[in-house]
């Protein structure tokens, strides 16, 4: 709550501060020097006056720019002399640092955020070939714009710029790394600002493998451009034929010299864009391939920059054995550190299937702490009244059909359904609840991880396999089903065999009944949403947005700067 205010109380204030600077029109003073020996001493005399317009020791505003790093401007600089520029000329350091954050779209930022266009106007305006004198102001300003743009920079590469729980766009420092502006000032000190950089970046190769991929992708496809296909009111289908055909020619899909008819090549291509974003390839316009051709370049960039972003968010080191769940991939994999090659290896892969759209799987983390091999499936109250009661009121005998229990508010089995009236009950009076029994046709399958969250959610086996076998796999009330259960539960015994045997495991999975396996040592589980993605060979898979997760990252992002999506439509 004092956080909230603290936030409310400094938007105001900035609110105020630009009301009463446009009101006066107190725009910095162009002061001129003639001599290049001359513009250092006065650029840092009009240093001292712009950092007079600080707002206590946290905001510095400067030509209607409010820097929110102002109270770290010390850590890297002491402010007796310029660091990014010498004598009306920008340093090799400035050189540097404006290289790097006119590109901050191949690290996923952007450039905009760091003053990169205003900075390379300053630089611009350095020396007046007109009067032939050198601007003192621009210096200043720039040199003042720069110390913000390596701060912002690096804690942005650090740690985002949003709260994951909240996707709020804030200024956070304390969650920082505690040596983040020693690294900067070193970086600075060294003339080496991409090393310091690189140093604060996240360590996973998750995250560095997709940073390349994408400046690939940015490389490759500089000089092609395409944009999205809408089917809405589709009159002439020849000229959305013709659309189709040049999209999948600019994204390397459709080959042109095949010696088949058009349509023949069209659904190869087809077929061939659907694989790239893990489509069923089917080679037709069904409604998640049109959903994926509404993608344009733009968007397919930021998708990455939202992966990116999502990276920075991650814990710094993860656990030596671990499992991840990405929801718009639906498939998990179980990590292991490998001490010998000090890397880690992939010691499971399999397919899972997550919420609808409609009913999410949670973003979350925890530990996998037991195993419930043959559990009772506990109906979720919305599940209850939403879809098992409206059933029974049509068939008393569904209850039957489906093995369900019915169980009173003293948590006792009722085994009289004729004395309850069916009629009566609705969403606001429900007595009672329901479970299914153990068994193959148990909801949850034979198997069931439990791990504590907030949200009621776990990893099971399921009775309804067929939704493995589809690339939609968007389908639970947003619990896990997991395909390879059986190999899940051999490795969370696996350090715990001599006293639980894989026989008895084996035989536990025969026998229908109940038993607890408490783990030896529990499993960290993340569940994550990740739409792009690339391997140690740099090979690109994006996959939809299917929650709209991105999508609302990226309004929020980019809609601050309407001048930057334009910049970015016309390359």
């Amino acid at each position: 709550m004092l956080k909230f205010l603290y936030n409310i109380l400094l938007i105001a204030v900035c609110v105020l501060i630009f009301s009463c600077r446009e009101n006066h029109n107190n725009e910095t003073k162009v002061v001129e020097v003639k001599k290049p020996q001359n513009v250092n001493e006065e650029a840092l005399k009009l240093l001292k006056d712009f950092y007079s317009n600080s707002v206590g020791d946290s905001l510095l505003v400067v030509n209607h720019d409010t820097l929110i790093t102002f109270s770290f401007f010390k850590d890297v600089s002491g402010g007796h002399q310029l660091l990014f520029s010498d004598k009306g000329k920008l340093s090799p350091l400035g050189d540097s640092l404006l290289f790097i954050i006119q590109r901050a779209r191949h690290f996923g930022l952007i450039p905009v955020d760091y003053h990169a266009y205003k900075i390379a106007s300053l630089v611009g305006e350095f020396f007046n070939k007109k009067d032939s004198a050198y601007n003192v102001s621009a210096v200043a300003e720039a040199e003042v714009l720069f110390t913000d743009a390596v701060l912002k920079f690096g804690a942005h590469l650090n740690k985002g710029r949003m709260n994951p729980d909240t996707l709020v766009m804030e200024w956070n420092p304390r969650k920082l790394d505690t040596n983040w502006t020693k690294i900067l000032k070193y970086g600075i000190e060294t003339k080496n600002i991409r090393q310091a950089f690189d140093s604060l970046e996240p360590i996973h190769e998750g995250y560095h493998f997709l940073k390349q991929a994408m400046a690939n992708y940015i490389s490759e496809n500089e000089s092609v451009n395409w944009d999205s296909i809408s089917f809405k009111n589709v009159i002439d289908t020849l000229k959305l034929k013709e659309a189709l055909k040049q999209r999948l020619l600019n994204t390397g899909d459709y080959n042109d010299s095949l010696n088949v008819n058009d349509s023949v090549k069209l659904a190869k291509a087809l077929k061939s864009f659907q694989k790239k974003m893990n489509l069923d390839p089917d080679g037709k316009l069904g409604k998640y391939t049109k959903q994926a051709l509404g993608l344009n370049k733009e968007t397919t960039i930021r998708q990455m920059e939202m992966a990116l972003e999502r990276w920075r968010w991650e814990p710094k080191k993860y656990p030596e054995r671990f499992a991840i769940v990405n929801i718009p991939s639906a498939e998990i994999n179980v990590w292991e550190w490998d001490k010998k090659h000090k890397i880690d290896t992939l010691v499971l892969n399999s397919r899972v299937v997550v919420g609808k759209p409609e009913n999410q799987t949670p973003v979350l983390r925890s530990k996998i702490n037991y195993m419930l091999i043959y559990p009772y499936w506990n109906v979720p109250y919305s599940i209850a009244w939403k879809e098992i009661l409206p059933m029974v009121k049509r068939d008393t005998n569904y209850l039957h059909k489906k093995n369900f229990e019915v169980i009173n508010s003293k948590g006792e089995v009722v085994t009289d359904l004729s004395k309850l009236n069916w009629k009566r009950y609705s969403k606001d009076y429900l007595p009672v609840k329901f479970r299914q029994r153990i068994g193959e046709e148990n909801s949850l399958g034979i198997c069931k991880f439990n791990f504590n969250n907030k949200y009621g959610v776990y990893l099971h086996d399921t009775n309804s396999k067929k939704y493995f076998k589809t690339f939609y796999r968007w389908q639970s009330h947003g619990c896990i089903r997991l395909e390879r259960f059986v190999e899940m539960a051999r490795f969370l015994i696996r350090d715990d065999t001599l006293k639980l045997p894989y026989d008895t495991l084996n035989a536990y999975f025969v026998r229908q009944q109940q038993e607890k396996i408490n783990l030896r040592k529990p499993l960290p589980i993340y569940v994550r949403y990740f739409t792009a993605a690339a391997d140690s060979e740099m090979n690109l898979k994006v996959y939809l947005d299917i929650y709209r997760k991105d999508e609302h990252m990226m309004q929020l992002l980019y809609a601050r700067n309407s001048r930057l999506a334009a910049m970015a439509r016309k390359k």
